[in-house]
């Protein structure tokens, strides 16, 4: 298969037929429908992922004009469908997430092809990334103290011992839902925030450092949770109990190793954040703004 030849059809076509099957649904419920659901959602994300990092790659400018950014909320959209449905089988989400995927890609469309001028670009990837890591660190957060809450409800009970008026915690079944869904929450903001730095460093320097401190803490917390998730979904008994609970706990080791990464090598860089932006194309002699500047 050659990835250049895809096109915005082909994953609208995947995501329209996911619909078609998960409407189909209503009427009757097979295990073959609902798995060929999923197949087809998840190879419509894998077309659109790669339809966006093709262009990415060959922008100077990358993913910054409206009609990229209806594509990404649509990708975003149909990852969360796709969790969604994992997650929770018998519920029909993807009847209600994947028209609106559908109509944002139709959006785009008809929206605007050329980019933002570099600094705007710049400045609102900015704005992406700092808002995804920064919710993505509240995520693990809770789900690490929420995995803590756990173990000591579980060796509480383990021990008989009764909840007393000054000290009580939620159920064990309360904190392992919490466990869940932060264990999910947060691989999909970090992969958000991960995808958004790369998208920086492409306006800021051109290209991506894949042997920076940062972006290899990144990936490696990255990695950890997509496999974390995949593990807790394949696998039944890492859904409840202790085993979900270690693996927020875990989840919260990455972090702080990704934010020691992150703010002792910008300490020891410094720099302004005028200096982190790419620098504004000058004007041209009448007078006019740069070529690709909006207007």
């Amino acid at each position: 298969m050659n990835l250049a030849n895809i096109t915005v059809t082909c994953f609208a076509a995947s995501y329209g037929v996911a619909l078609v099957l998960e409407a189909a649904s209503l009427l009757k419920q097979t295990p073959w429908r609902r798995g060929l659901m999923l197949a087809f959602t998840a190879a419509g994300i894998f077309a659109h992922v790669a339809y966006l990092g093709l262009r990415a790659g060959a922008q100077a400018s990358p993913l910054s004009s409206p009609a990229e950014w209806c594509l990404i909320a649509a990708l975003v959209l149909a990852a969360v469908s796709l969790a969604a449905t994992l997650m929770a089988p018998r519920a029909a989400t993807g009847l209600f997430l994947l028209p609106v995927v559908l109509g944002l890609i139709g959006f785009s469309l008809g929206a605007s092809d050329r980019p933002f001028a570099p600094n705007r670009a710049y400045d609102l990837w900015a704005q992406v990334h700092g808002w995804l890591l920064l919710l993505a660190t509240v995520t693990v957060c809770l789900g690490f103290l929420a995995g803590l809450m756990y173990l000591v409800q579980s060796w509480r009970l383990k021990h008989k011992l009764l909840p007393t008026r000054e000290f009580r915690l939620p159920s064990l079944e309360t904190l392992q839902r919490i466990n869940a869904h932060a264990l999910g929450a947060s691989a999909m903001l970090v992969a958000g925030g991960f995808g958004s730095g790369l998208v920086l460093q492409r306006l800021k320097q051109g290209a991506v450092d894949w042997r920076s401190p940062v972006t290899l803490s990144l990936a490696a917390m990255l990695v950890w949770l997509l496999a974390a998730e995949a593990f807790r979904i394949v696998y039944p008994a890492a859904r409840r109990g202790r085993k979900v609970a270690y693996l927020t706990l875990a989840s919260f080791g990455f972090l702080l190793i990704a934010i020691a990464s992150v703010t002792l090598i910008e300490s020891a860089h410094g720099g302004s954040r005028d200096d982190a932006r790419p620098p504004a194309a000058e004007p041209q002699a009448d007078g006019q703004a740069a070529e690709g500047a909006t207007p």
